[in-house]
Order: structure tokens, then sequence, then C-alpha cells
């Protein structure tokens, strides 16, 4: 069971919004954060406390403390957001929120991560694989894990999630604007949506905290034969791919969410062939 008192979602963008919704559909009490008014109004039509919130590096905007404010369990899904502006300093704006949370009654937060924190690492990599990010934004996620880790007023637990597919969302539709697909016979390390979300629910209630986690999908076809397959599904052009085989052999395992016993609602991602 959830703990005593509502929940908030910071950051109910393409992720977190279904994953409030889902708590909402359970019975629960949630306040959700986004960056803008329009989007709280739709937050609400969710049955979800819309809350408009916007973090910034140097400064937050919107009643924070409101927000937080009788929620026991906190979800951070922002993602570093380097993408659309190369610059931003994500680590600084988890500083700017942590004495927020210090002051407020979260006793834990479940930070969504990325398996990007890891660079050039090959083979079997788990959670207790030693990360070396690779781009800047794994190097400053890997950073705000360590920093809410270490924090004394409350416990954190990390969910490092795999690449994301799901409703409008397959990264099939980026490839084929590709001339060339490098690495065909990489394994995949994706995770459907469905899954992401289950796994964060799971995990927040069954995992230990201090801890991180990976949410992969135990399954990993190679690049070319998965996306061949999402292609003919989704009747997209067929991917064109490099004819040399590569070197990438990382597959991203979590043994201890196979051991916990987590069933897979997409084990095959989506696709309904026979893979």
């Amino acid at each position: 069971m959830i703990m005593s008192g509502s929940i908030a979602v910071l950051g109910c963008g393409w992720l977190g919004l279904d994953l409030a919704r889902s708590f909402v559909a359970d019975g629960h009490i949630v306040h959700g954060s986004c960056q803008s008014q329009a989007s709280v109004q739709k937050l609400s039509s969710f049955g979800v406390k819309g809350h408009n919130i916007q973090l910034k590096e140097k400064s937050i905007s919107g009643n924070i403390s409101s927000f937080l404010q009788g929620s026991s369990r906190l979800f951070l899904t922002l993602p570093p957001g380097l993408r659309s502006d190369p610059k931003r300093n994500f680590v600084a704006v988890i500083k700017q929120l942590l004495p927020y949370i210090q002051n407020s009654s979260v006793q834990e937060v479940v930070f969504t991560s990325s398996t990007g924190v890891f660079g050039p690492q090959q083979g079997v990599v788990t959670a207790d694989t030693f990360a070396i990010p690779q781009t800047e934004s794994g190097r400053q996620l890997l950073e705000v894990e360590g920093l809410l880790l270490t924090q004394s007023s409350f416990t954190s637990k990390i969910i490092r999630l795999g690449g994301l597919l799901g409703d409008d969302r397959h990264p099939v539709s980026h490839l084929i604007k590709k001339r060339m697909v490098s690495e065909p016979q990489a394994p995949v390390n994706l995770i459907h949506k469905q899954d992401a979300i289950g796994l964060v629910r799971f995990l927040s209630e069954h995992g230990r905290w201090q801890s991180i986690y990976h949410a992969v999908c135990p399954w990993h076809p190679t690049k070319k034969d998965f996306y061949e397959k999402a292609a003919q599904e989704l009747n997209l052009p067929q991917p064109i791919f490099d004819q040399k085989k590569g070197t990438t052999t990382k597959k991203v395992m979590s043994p201890q969410v196979a051991a916990m016993g987590y069933v897979f609602k997409q084990p095959r991602l989506g696709l309904t062939l026979t893979p």
C-alpha cells in the first residue's frame, strides 16, 4: 500500500501524466505539476490536482510548497531537457528543488533516471555496473542520482528507464529518416510505456529504498530484427541498415526486478508479430 497522505508527481509530461492518472484510477489523491495553466486544466480533467510549477536553474516559479504539502511520496518524472536546451544545468535545477523537499512532508522520492548514464560499457550491464556517462545528459543524470541518494531528510529510489516507446512514440519513426542505421546487430534496450509505469509503481512499493533499479524489457532482439518488424507493423518504410555488423553488445539487465516477480505487460515491446 502507498504510504499515508497524497502522492506528488513532479513533471506530468508524456510519462508522468499517465503515471499520475494510474494512481487516480486506484483512488489516490494525486498532485501533479506542469508548466502552463492550460496543462493545469488538463490535469484537473483527469482528476489530478494540477499545479503550475516551472523549475529553473536559479529559481522556481509557482507555489512548490503547496504542491508538496501533505504528500509523503514524490515521483520526479523530469527529463533533463538538454535536447531542447543543450546548455541547461539540470543538476542546478534539482539543487533548487531540494530545500523545498527537505522542508515538506515528503519522506520518499522516486526519480526516473535513464540507462543513458552508461557510456562505453559493453556486455551485460546491471545496476551494479560502474556508470561511465558518455553524454552531458548522462553525466548530469548520474550526478542527480547521487544528490538524491545522499540526502538525510528523505529516502530515495532511482529507476533507470530504458528507451521509451508506446502510444504515438516509437524510435523507428526516427530511424527511417536516417540515410543509414549503424550497429544492426546491437541488442535493443527498450521499455514500453505501460511497463515503465508498471515498474515505477511496482518498484516504488516493493524495491528497497536507497537503491538503483533498471526498468528495461528483458527481451533484447537486435536493432535490425526489432525495427524491421516494427516498421512492418506500423506500415512504415523499412529502415536501411549498415552492412557492417558493428561492435555494440550492451544488454541492460535488472536481475533484481526479475527476482521480484514483476510480470511485463508488453514483453515484446508492443509487437504482435512472432519474434
